[in-house]
């Protein structure tokens, strides 16, 4: 599968054009800015909504037998417990693959740390969606270097 993210560098993030979205749901808030390179998010007013902020990147088409993985490099001010999916960007929202096959939950911490998953989509999608899953806590996270193929 040929490299999927087209911005590495978040320079279109704010754009109404761009395939990275930050969202905040049932009031928690995320704060997006982009500074050589790196993606800063900053993650507010998280308590008792735990997985409302997102990070996505969209849309893309997904096909079943072509794997995808998705490898990025990210740390926290606070370590804490955050997932990764690959899911249709239109409702129902359906994950794209098997539940043995998601990324699961993983610990950022402090230090720049690179995270790599290979998914096997069980579903074909036209419109698919990466979807970073970072509300457990108010926050401030770094990502960089997010390639996908």
């Amino acid at each position: 599968m040929p490299e999927i993210i087209a911005d590495p560098h978040f320079a279109t993030l704010g754009r109404p054009s761009s395939p990275w979205t930050v969202q905040g749901h049932q009031g928690l808030v995320v704060t997006p800015s982009a500074k050589n390179g790196v993606l800063l998010l900053d993650v507010s007013k998280t308590k008792g909504v735990n997985w409302h902020g997102e990070l996505r990147y969209s849309p893309f088409p997904v096909v079943v037998g072509e794997n995808l993985t998705v490898t990025f490099a990210a740390r926290a001010k606070y370590p804490f417990t955050f997932s990764v999916w690959l899911g249709q960007q239109e409702p129902p929202y359906q994950s794209l693959v098997s539940g043995e096959n998601h990324f699961k939950e993983k610990t950022m911490t402090t230090e720049w740390q690179t995270f790599s998953h290979s998914w096997k989509p069980t579903i074909n999608e036209e419109n698919g969606r990466l979807n970073f899953v970072l509300g457990q806590i108010d926050n401030v996270i770094e990502i960089k270097d997010v390639s996908a193929s």
